[in-house]
């Protein structure tokens, strides 16, 4: 399923009903500026607040790439995490409202401008370290409703290659939930806010320097060592001068390969996923379908 101009003229339409005749907003002018996997942007200018950025989301329920994923819940995760970054000044645009009704659901907040400048790696890495020392401070996610991360994820695994082999109509063969999730369990590292989406189209720079970290959808509270993980089998940030900029890379040294393989295992499957059915991208297909195969060897190594 594919965003359409169709489509986007539908949410545009709706978004501006919402805001003049329910919010009495005084709306300048309304424009689509981009969409991600589950949610659509649109810029606003409002009469007296000024560019406002508006998330949607466009993908119906059932078309998620994850069973568990919705289009409330991912703005409901960015609005409260935003509010509770901001409080320890991560850069996050600021959020103005949350509208949740029947027919459409939009997160409102500040629009950061920012400029083609590439941010460093470096820098990412920076910011990656102070996400993961912000005081959780009862800080409640969710759609983690109470379970550990490894829980979340050594399920995951299973349902993401359960999906994955019937894409491909190949076995692959892991762990049970069980013992993947006994294995995550024997991690030393406290847990941190993970953003689980590091990657340059998330972040707004200007002058090389971030202004702010957006889409929240993947995040959750647990080992970090999975949020190094992905950014390392992503392949979208070079990760030796990421770590540079993280700095604590003690904690990668001092975790179990097996940990790493399954955190990594975690991302290659939803990578896999998503360059067969939601991006066609043969070679990036092909790439993340063997480090599938090759980690699943791995892990079996070790699991027996």
């Amino acid at each position: 399923m594919n965003l359409t101009k169709v489509k986007i003229e539908e949410l545009l339409i709706s978004i501006h009903h919402v805001l003049t005749n329910h919010l009495n907003w005084k709306v300048d002018e309304i424009s689509f500026l981009a969409n991600g996997v589950i949610n659509a942007v649109f810029l606003v200018k409002e009469k007296n607040l000024g560019k406002l950025a508006i998330r949607t989301p466009w993908r119906s329920e059932e078309n998620m790439m994850d069973k568990h994923s919705s289009g409330v819940i991912s703005l409901k995760k960015e609005a409260a995490i935003s509010e509770h970054c901001q409080k320890y000044h991560i850069p996050v645009p600021k959020v103005h409202l949350l509208y949740l009704s029947d027919d459409i659901n939009f997160l409102v907040s500040e629009f950061v401008l920012g400029d083609d400048q590439e941010i460093s790696s470096f820098e990412i890495g920076i910011l990656t370290s102070q996400i993961h020392k912000v005081p959780l401070d009862g800080l409640s996610i969710i759609d983690q409703n109470e379970q550990t991360l490894s829980s979340i994820i050594a399920h995951r695994i299973a349902e993401r290659a359960q999906t994955l082999s019937q894409l491909i109509n190949t076995n692959i063969v892991i762990p049970s939930t069980e013992e993947m999730e006994a294995i995550l369990n024997t991690s030393q590292t406290n847990n941190s806010l993970l953003h689980l989406d590091v990657r340059p189209p998330n972040l707004i720079g200007k002058n090389g320097r971030i202004q702010a970290i957006l889409d929240w959808d993947n995040a959750f509270i647990g080992d970090p060592i999975m949020e190094l993980m992905r950014i390392s089998e992503s392949q979208e940030i070079a990760e030796k001068e990421f770590l540079k900029g993280y700095k604590d890379v003690a904690i990668i040294e001092n975790t179990k390969e097996i940990i790493q393989s399954i955190y990594r295992l975690d991302t290659a499957l939803m990578l896999s996923i998503l360059f067969i059915s939601f991006i066609q991208d043969s070679r990036k297909r092909g790439h993340y379908l063997k480090r599938v195969n090759g980690l699943s060897q791995e892990i079996k190594k070790y699991t027996g």
